[in-house]
C-alpha cells in the first residue's frame, strides 16, 4: 500500500528538522572549539607576555625600594653600590700614595684629605646613583603599565569569545525553535488535510 503524499511530506519535514537541528549543534560546536582555541592562545600569549616584562617589573620595584630608602635617610644600598665603592677605593689609594710619597702618610692632613675627598665624591656620585635608580624605578613603571593594558586586553578578547560562543548558541536555540515550528505545521497541516478528506 503506497503511503500517502501528506506522510511522505509529514516524514521529509521531520527529517529536514532533525538535520536542521544537528547542522546547527555541529556548527555551534565547531564555532565553540574555535573560540576555546582562540581563548587558550590568548592566555598563552598574555603569560609570555607578563613573564618577558617580570624582570623589568621586578627591576623597577627594586629601584623604587632603593629610592624610598634613601629618601628615608638609609645610604647603604648608595655606598655600597660597586661604582662608589670602585671610586672610593681608586681615589683614597691615589691620595695615600701622594702623601706616602711626602712622607706624610699618617699625618693628620692626609687624614683630612681622605675625609675631603670621600665626602666630595659622595656629593658627586648621589645625584647619578638616584637619578639611575629613577630610571630603573620609571622602567619599572613602564612595564607595569604595560602589564596592566596587556592584561585589559586579555580580558577583552577573552570576555568577546564568551559572549561570540553565547550568541552562537542563542543562534542554535533559534534555528531548532524555527525547525521544530516547521515540524509542527508540518504535522498540523498533515492533520487537516486528513481531518478534511475524511
Amino acid at each position: 500500500m503506497a503511503m500517502p503524499a501528506a506522510a511522505i511530506g509529514l516524514v521529509a519535514t521531520a527529517y529536514a528538522a532533525n538535520q536542521q537541528k544537528k547542522a546547527a549543534k555541529g556548527a555551534a560546536n565547531a564555532a565553540q572549539q574555535g573560540y576555546d582555541a582562540a581563548t587558550a592562545e590568548q592566555a598563552r600569549q598574555y603569560d609570555q607576555s607578563r613573564a618577558d616584562n617580570m624582570p623589568w617589573l621586578q627591576a623597577g620595584q627594586n629601584a623604587l625600594a632603593g629610592m624610598q630608602a634613601l629618601n628615608a635617610g638609609d645610604f647603604s644600598g648608595f655606598t655600597q653600590s660597586p661604582d662608589y665603592q670602585f671610586a672610593l677605593d681608586q681615589g683614597l689609594k691615589s691620595l695615600e700614595r701622594e702623601a706616602a710619597a711626602r712622607g706624610g702618610l699618617y699625618s693628620g692632613g692626609a687624614d683630612a684629605d681622605r675625609m675631603q675627598f670621600a665626602s666630595g665624591l659622595a656629593s658627586q656620585n648621589y645625584n647619578n646613583y638616584y637619578n639611575r635608580l629613577a630610571g630603573l624605578a620609571g622602567a619599572g613603571q613602564t612595564a607595569g603599565s604595560g602589564l596592566a593594558a596587556l592584561g585589559q586586553n586579555y580580558a577583552n578578547a577573552v570576555g568577546n569569545n564568551a559572549i561570540g560562543a553565547g550568541n552562537v548558541r542563542a543562534s542554535v536555540y533559534g534555528q531548532n525553535a524555527y525547525a521544530n515550528n516547521m515540524l509542527a505545521g508540518s504535522i498540523a497541516n498533515a492533520g487537516i488535510n486528513a481531518l478534511g478528506k475524511s
